[in-house]
């Protein structure tokens, strides 16, 4: 059976674009158009659909406030579409903590009629959206007091669902305890410094967007900027961004990172593998666990998109399997272990 899309989109001729789009797939069906927040209330609730695409630009208030009141009534994946600018990309973060599954960046601004050349790509992120799990959104919270007996250097992987996972992790480190975080979270240019940004926010830590070259300290988190690798150089204090190719269609990719980090840290290395699309960190966390480091993947079960931990699992060398509110505690328990 067909799953059901609801397209929430102010322009006429973007929405025969977007539906003309979704009807080609095969595995999809447009269930409605909605112009503005009222009617695609009135619709959403009207035709149950089973995905929605919502466009942020809509006349009056604003797309967000759409899917605020679906994630408060019917929690239902919902595609953003958004311009590729520094405030779309703010306006994109926003959406994900929110609880968008995804998002897809309109590549000529408001108006893109050459959507259709990149018609593959709007249908895999419909597939990937329409695979999710909603779960509750979790609320991360800071331990004040914790034993540090050890130093810990903490590479993330994350894709489809990151936003959520990543804004529930990071907030519940105390500022200076022990670990030195390098995320790698699958975004474009502009997206992964709004990331940054909400998240040193939120956390006790200092979270930035990396530059090449930057100090690897304790207290600190650094988010691989889109479009480039980051790995840590050989003395392991600082960190180096690459342009070298991307690796399963991924750029940053945590595989580079992960290797990198085992080879430079060994057992202090800890590789954990969140929710996302694909297999990035699988083939690092082998080299991470082959140097004596910790390995932990998201329960699939558990994850917005259960494919990168699964394929994580299936490796074979995944030391703990955890629900994502269990995660900080493993890294605690590593923190305040006696070597």
């Amino acid at each position: 059976m067909k799953k059901k899309v609801l397209i929430v989109e102010d322009s006429i001729l973007m929405q025969r674009v977007i539906g003309d789009i979704i009807s080609s797939s095969g595995d999809f069906e447009v269930c409605g158009y909605a112009r503005d927040i009222v009617e695609g209330w009135a619709k959403f609730n009207k035709r149950q659909p089973d995905l929605v695409t919502l466009d942020y630009e809509l006349p009056g208030e604003n797309g967000l406030v759409l899917l605020s009141k679906i994630m408060n009534s019917k929690p239902t994946p919902v595609l953003m579409l958004s311009a590729h600018t520094k405030d779309g990309a703010e306006l994109t973060i926003r959406s994900l903590e929110m609880g968008a599954v995804d998002f897809f960046t309109k590549p000529s601004g408001t108006i893109s009629i050459d959507l259709y050349n990149y018609k593959m790509d709007l249908i895999d992120k419909l597939q990937i959206a329409s695979q999710a799990r909603l779960p509750e959104v979790l609320e991360g919270k800071v331990r004040k007091k914790i034993s540090i007996f050890r130093e810990l250097y903490v590479g993330i992987a994350a894709s489809t669902g990151g936003v959520r996972a990543l804004n529930y992790i990071i907030p519940s480190f105390p500022a200076k305890c022990g670990l030195r975080i390098i995320v790698v979270q699958h975004m474009p240019r502009y997206f992964t410094a709004s990331l940054a940004l909400h998240m040193n926010e939120r956390a006790s830590m200092v979270v930035r967007e990396a530059e090449d070259g930057d100090p690897i300290s304790d207290g600190e988190v650094l988010v691989a900027p889109g479009g480039h690798h980051i790995k840590v150089d050989d003395a392991g204090t600082k960190v180096v961004l690459s342009d070298e190719p991307a690796r399963h269609g991924v750029k940053p990719s945590a595989d580079i990172l992960f290797e990198s980090m085992a080879t430079v840290y060994k057992d202090a290395a800890v590789g954990i593998v969140l929710t996302g699309m694909g297999r990035d960190g699988a083939a690092g966390i082998k080299v991470i666990k082959r140097h004596g480091g910790v390995v932990i993947a998201q329960d699939p079960d558990d994850a917005i998109i259960g494919g990168m931990p699964q394929s994580a699992i299936n490796t074979g060398v995944v030391d703990y399997v955890l629900p994502l509110n269990l995660i900080p505690d493993k890294i605690f328990e590593y923190v305040a272990k006696k070597i």
